[in-house]
């Protein structure tokens, strides 16, 4: 169970937030909720839930969306994810704090008041990430056990990104959506954040653990997604870190840095690409060690993360290294004559 103070919540509404929305984000925006229904079985469906399974438990289904917001020329604003709002015509992002001031000033460039307009909500929202194989049920304990186990089963066969609206638990809606960032299952909880600390003591007394910054970090680290301000910048392009995958809607047409990243896809290629880096039983490296290919005297590279990490029984870290290593290959950590780092691309479900 960790608390992620580094997130900020941005509101969009107006007459037309969505339209507006798609010519600035890089990704597809989430679908409208839709209830629950006993026996559902669509890809993101929920069983069981809003058919009365709990006494005075309703609950709705939903998406949530990885994007991007970039300048004309391709580079990152930042990262974020896009949740449907809970009135009509409305979207919620969820950003990191690094990314939230660069995301202001380009909506104040390019969202038409008349037609859109953002909100900061990050006073009013929090998230709380539930961790591991049992965090479902100590969820349904910490509400006196309200939680049909047909939502539990549903919850817990939930996509990345796949999102449950619960009312009827609290003062207010509580969303829960599947994380795809760490190694292992997630949960993300958002609330208010006075109900976010009545939910954390709860949990504590049904037996849930706090987890650290720190292990938060080497699941991440594992699971091989950057982090924006740690992974990824201003100087990022999204083909770089990997994340294109995820963040591109290639079918939707254009948007801000549209051009950029089309002529990457279809005719060049980047310079550099984020890699997993294995580095045995040597020190762990800092944020921005330089690597190195031996017999060259100019880095190719650099550390942007790196833990030890218990799954991997040695230390592992994630760095750009330049087009022509390739995967497989060595490269030296620090100087030429550093220790020894094996790069390893990145799972696309992870990074990709």
């Amino acid at each position: 169970m960790a608390s992620r103070p580094r997130r900020r919540f941005l509101e969009v509404t107006g007459k037309a937030p969505g339209e507006m929305l798609k010519g600035i984000l890089t990704g597809r925006l989430p679908g409208k909720h839709v209830a629950g229904a006993s026996g559902a079985s669509s890809p993101g469906e929920v069983q069981g839930v809003g058919d009365g399974g709990g006494a005075g438990l309703n609950a709705l289904m939903g998406e949530v969306c990885y994007s991007a917001m970039l300048t004309p020329k391709g580079n990152m604003i930042t990262d974020l994810r896009v949740f449907r709002g809970l009135e009509p015509d409305a979207f919620l992002l969820d950003l990191p704090d690094v990314g939230t001031e660069g995301a202001l000033e380009h909506f104040r460039k390019f969202l038409p008041p008349r037609l859109a307009r953002v909100q900061d909500r990050s006073e009013e929202l929090s998230v709380l990430t539930l961790f591991g194989p049992e965090v479902l049920p100590l969820l349904a304990q910490a509400f006196g056990g309200t939680f049909p186990t047909s939502t539990l089963e549903g919850l817990a066969a939930q996509p990345e990104g796949g999102e449950l609206v619960l009312r009827g638990l609290g003062s207010s809606p509580m969303r829960i959506a599947r994380n795809g960032d760490v190694s292992g299952p997630a949960w993300d909880v958002l609330l208010p954040p006075g109900d976010r600390e009545e939910i954390r003591l709860r949990l504590e007394d049904a037996g849930a653990v706090p987890l650290s910054q720190s292990t938060w970090e080497v699941l991440r680290v594992e699971r091989g997604r950057p982090a924006f301000g740690v992974d990824m910048d201003q100087d990022t392009i999204p083909v770089e870190a990997g994340i294109h995958l995820r963040a591109i809607d290639y079918t939707k047409g254009c948007f801000t840095g549209h051009e950029v990243i089309i002529r990457i896809r279809d005719r060049g290629k980047v310079s550099k690409l984020l890699r997993h880096l294995l580095l045995g039983d040597a020190p762990t490296p800092e944020r921005g060690e330089p690597l190195y290919v031996p017999g060259r005297e100019k880095a190719v590279g650099r550390i942007t993360s790196a833990c030890w990490s218990p799954a991997m029984g040695e230390g592992l870290a994630l760095g750009y290294v330049g087009r022509g290593v390739e995967a497989g290959e060595e490269v030296r950590v620090g100087g030429t004559d550093g220790p020894p780092a094996r790069v390893q691309a990145l799972d696309p479900e992870g990074a990709g």
